[in-house]
């Protein structure tokens, strides 16, 4: 099995407001906070959340390891500002959904019809929007757009670097983190945990046994 990874960042400077609004929003839902505490890592376990350290204006969260909408949907309306989800699924690629004051305002998936073939129009509604991005954030079309494919009808491309500074080729599932660059988000160093800056959430829940269950039940 690959690898399963849920992240979020947030546009906003105060770690303690996210983390504030994380208990809001899982209290809203019948979960309540369980323990606070620094950590070296990130697990992705079905109770936790990761909470990273603002820097250059972001602050970070590695999720339960559920692709659910739910989550950043609701913190990015309290909290009024715009939030990436991030996801890598099972190795095989990497999307984004983004979500400002509670709506979602773009997503990209690399591999529309991964799970089942779909229609010209659902796709269409995957093919991410370069111009949106640049819009809300500032960053030129140019830096960002030639992340934004589908990789089996651009296999050329996609199997090249989207900039010679890149790490990954666009096809990689890390090439995630090149195209989080472009917006100033600076990917965890996990390998160093000296570097880390993590308070861990655990919550828990006399209703549901998992977070899963909550995500699934909204």
């Amino acid at each position: 099995m690959g690898l399963f990874l849920t992240q979020l960042a947030l546009k906003v400077n105060s770690r303690n407001k996210v983390i504030d609004a994380i208990i809001e929003v899982m209290k809203s839902k019948g979960l309540s906070l369980e323990s606070k505490k620094k950590a070296s890592d990130a697990t992705g376990l079905d109770n936790q959340f990761d909470v990273i350290g603002a820097k250059k204006g972001w602050v970070q969260i590695f999720c339960p390891e559920v692709q659910d909408d739910t989550i950043p949907k609701e913190l990015s309306k309290k909290l009024d500002v715009p939030i990436f989800q991030f996801h890598i699924h099972d190795g095989d690629f990497w999307m984004y959904q983004l979500f400002v004051s509670g709506e979602l305002k773009d997503k990209h998936n690399p591999i529309p019809d991964y799970w089942e073939k779909i229609s010209e129009a659902e796709k269409e509604k995957w093919k991410g929007n370069p111009k949106v991005l640049s819009d809300i954030f500032g960053v030129d079309v140019s830096k960002v757009e030639p992340y934004i494919i589908f990789w089996n009808e651009n296999k050329k491309k996609s199997n090249c670097k989207a900039f010679p500074s890149d790490e990954q080729i666009i096809a990689n599932e890390w090439a995630m983190i090149d195209f989080q660059k472009k917006f100033g988000i600076e990917y965890p160093d996990f390998e160093n945990p000296n570097t880390l800056d993590i308070i861990r959430l655990t919550f828990k829940s006399t209703k549901l046994k998992k977070i899963k269950d909550f995500l699934r039940l909204k």
